[in-house]
């Protein structure tokens, strides 16, 4: 595994709040150590499917020398809360410290251009390997491996892990997809505004927009629901749909949890959703695909065995729902969709 020459050492991390450990860490007292950093968000849905490979690596290699530091650098204001990263950091399974990158700080001391990106330092503190985005496990595996050899010069490591994700698997096909959709995404005529105004689903609508339904206002970097019923209405083209959601649009009541949770229902294309769509986040109730919003995170909505121009439609109720994006997956699982041509 070929890495890069060692020429710049890692920058300091800069004074912030940790998660995961009683005291701020310095680049310093890890000399000694290789170093795994990454730059991540917990609403990123890129960042949340590398996860499964950092706990596999930590569990393998945090006794042999590796020590993993996430960089929290979030997207959207209500994840700059600590004890919003707290919860996540927990609730994803993350015992690595964690530090708090809200005003980005660290992000640019590494001229970092992309969420997730991992970062891989030797024992004298020199940046030797980087990768950005998904994917490319196995190669980030063995350059672990080439910088442990600096402490175990005769271990015999063991084959990267295997792909974790059916989607990661040889075979999988990666398709174009809808990009992340934000606020700017809104196909209704009329903009957000800070005030509530009803919304209709208009007759025309392209594809990679949300159409909106029911009476809504534009809280900070939100859409909230201010009436008690409402949808929204997506045109997408992707693998998967993951769908950024929170039961309350005040970040006091996000960190704390006062909100009750809200139910939303999920059809597609008209009908009610497909149990072979299901993913972890959905139950079915009634006979309907149903999502509980109990806090700000990332919810999985949608996993579709192929790769065509839908329309899906989140039935909202009770007022406070706050919608903050839609992203996508491109990658099939190899079997389920074979399975789905027959």
């Amino acid at each position: 595994m070929e890495l890069q020459r060692p020429t710049v050492r890692a920058p300091e991390f800069s004074e912030s709040v940790w998660v995961n450990t009683l005291r701020p860490i310095t680049m310093a007292s890890l000399r000694g150590s290789v170093v795994l950093i990454q730059i991540w968000d917990f609403t990123c849905i890129n960042c949340l499917r590398t996860l499964p490979y950092l706990r596999a690596w930590y569990q393998r290699y945090s006794d042999l020398g590796l020590m993993m530091i996430g960089v929290h650098t979030p997207e959207f204001s209500f994840a700059r809360d600590g004890n919003q990263v707290k919860t996540a950091v927990g609730r994803l399974g993350i015992s690595w410290p964690v530090v708090l990158d809200n005003d980005q700080v660290i992000w640019q001391s590494y001229s970092n251009h992309y969420w997730p990106t991992i970062y891989l330092i030797d024992t004298e503190g020199y940046l030797r390997y980087a990768h950005a985005g998904e994917g490319g496990y196995a190669q980030t595996e063995r350059a672990i491996h080439a910088l442990l050899e600096q402490i175990h010069p005769q271990r015999q490591f063991p084959d990267p892990i295997a792909p974790l994700r059916h989607e990661d698997a040889p075979g999988a096909v990666c398709y174009p997809t809808t990009p992340e959709l934000q606020l700017d995404a809104i196909g209704n005529p009329q903009k957000p505004v800070k005030t509530p105004a009803l919304y209709n689903i208009p007759e025309q609508r392209p594809d990679d927009h949300f159409y909106l339904n029911g009476w809504w206002l534009q809280s900070k970097d939100g859409l909230t629901l201010a009436g008690e019923n409402g949808d929204i209405l997506l045109r997408y083209r992707a693998a998967s749909v993951h769908g950024v959601f929170a039961p309350s649009p005040d970040p006091v009541d996000q960190a704390l949890g006062l909100m009750d949770p809200l139910l939303i229902r999920i059809s597609l294309d008209g009908e009610p959703l497909s149990p072979d769509y299901y993913t972890e986040d959905l139950f079915n109730m009634e006979n309907e695909a149903c999502l509980r919003v109990d806090h700000a995170r990332s919810y999985a909505l949608v996993q579709n065995t192929d790769v065509r121009a839908r329309e899906l439609v989140v039935k909202i109720n009770g007022s406070g729902f706050t919608f903050y994006a839609f992203s996508f997956g491109s990658c099939l699982d190899p079997e389920a969709s074979i399975l789905s041509q027959h």
